[in-house]
């Protein structure tokens, strides 16, 4: 945030709320989650909960009482119609924010082991396995003036995370994913109007940024973030949002940078089913990964459904086209079509604990790196105020149809802090 000289006292409380938020990092070490199995709830729209109407990132005071009497378990009798009190809000209740002002600090730290070679009892293999990071380490917030909104959030990125959304140099970095400036529009403000860097509307929110429907759409919420106008609307039955995608300006030089459109629409089916499509179109002079230009497709089709309060279904499947021009005068341009297709069963069977099944298939990868399958089994436990903790153990077969299969087995643990 670059301030003039004539500097406005709502501005500099927006900046003296940022740098407050970001010295508690140094008290307590990822981005808040997304929760689109909430649907078991009745929640089908995240503009209740979110600051981003389409999910995921900064709670609203509102979110935050959820999460406490929704979200986290408890260790004895539970309603879920309890009054969640202050220990759900920032800082646990000890700070008071204004209403104007939303606040949040997040942290994240992974403890990672490749068991490929040597699972089933042996030790792991040598070198750096089991390997520690720092996954996230984040502040965000929002400060809100009648219909008018400023958002944003600040960071520490570990060496090799999160390069695209860099705010300085070096291993350790100040990262921003996120910055934009908003207006609620209409009665009831139902659409939202911003503009900045903004997460890409398109799928499921979820925070599996490895799953290949976001890896390769490129619309993941770790570090996919770019620069564009956007538009939500939220209402009864359907939600959307459509965003014009200027680029990522902390790529460079220019050429690089993808521009386009990005977006997706949900109707609500039943109380607890939902349908949605995804669209999205770029073009870049340059792509980084094969070096000319190339027009990049990715559309699909989305699901939620929670036939019982213990269960919710997820889906999404998406048609990948890359185009790349000619290579040579008399060529023809070449293009290459996939399919990306995610499917989870989140079971919940007492508040707060989530098994996660989960199948993945990436089909003829437009960049050539043939089929690749995915089996996980995740488990997720909310196990006190503002923490939790996760446990995932992946196998994954790539490259499957090609010269190079590879078969890799990783063990995944995690812990969270939220303020």
């Amino acid at each position: 945030m670059i301030l003039s000289n004539g500097r406005s006292p709502a501005a500099l409380r927006v900046l003296l709320a940022l740098v407050l938020a970001l010295g508690l990092l140094s008290v307590v070490e990822r981005r808040a989650e997304a929760f689109p199995w909430m649907i078991r709830h009745d929640y089908k729209v995240c503009n209740a909960c979110h600051a981003d109407p389409s999910g995921a990132g900064l709670l609203t005071a509102y979110g935050r009482g959820m999460e406490e009497t929704l979200v986290r378990g408890y260790f004895g009798k539970h309603t879920g119609e309890e009054d969640p009190g202050k220990v759900g809000n920032f800082m646990f209740g000890a700070v008071d924010l204004p209403e104007w002002l939303l606040l949040q600090a997040d942290g994240r730290s992974l403890i990672y082991a490749d068991a490929t070679q040597k699972f089933g009892g042996d030790p792991f293999t040598t070198g750096s396995n089991p390997s520690f990071y720092l996954m996230q380490a984040n502040v965000d917030a929002q400060a809100t003036f009648g219909r008018f909104r400023v958002n944003g959030d600040l960071g520490l990125g570990a060496p090799g995370g999160a390069l695209a959304s860099s705010v300085t140099r070096g291993d350790y970095r100040l990262i921003s994913r996120q910055f934009w400036a908003g207006l609620d529009l209409g009665t009831d403000n139902p659409f939202l109007l911003r503009a900045g860097r903004i997460n890409v509307p398109f799928g499921l929110r979820i925070i599996e940024h490895t799953s290949f429907v976001r890896r390769a759409s490129r619309t993941d919420i770790n570090a996919a973030q770019e620069y564009g106008v956007s538009l939500a609307y939220t209402g009864d039955k359907v939600r959307g949002e459509v965003m014009g995608i200027a680029g990522n300006f902390n790529v460079r030089p220019d050429d690089y940078r993808e521009r386009g459109y990005a977006g997706y629409a949900e109707y609500t089916l039943a109380d607890k089913a939902t349908a949605g499509v995804s669209s999205m179109v770029t073009h870049t002079d340059t792509d980084a990964t094969l070096g000319t230009p190339l027009w990049r497709h990715a559309h699909g089709a989305f699901a939620r459904w929670s036939p019982a309060k213990s269960l919710v279904l997820m889906a999404e499947s998406d048609l990948l086209l890359f185009s790349q021009p000619a290579t040579t005068p008399t060529g023809a341009p070449t293009n290459s079509f996939g399919n990306a297709t995610f499917v989870q069963l989140d079971i919940e069977p007492v508040q707060g604990l989530h098994f996660m099944p989960t199948a993945e298939l990436l089909q003829a990868d437009p960049l050539g790196k043939g089929t690749a399958i995915s089996g996980s089994a995740n488990f997720m436990w909310y196990f006190a105020p503002h923490v939790d903790f996760r446990f995932d153990a992946v196998f994954q077969d790539k490259g499957l149809g090609t010269s190079n299969p590879t078969t890799q087995i990783l063990l995944l643990g995690q812990l969270h802090f939220l303020l």
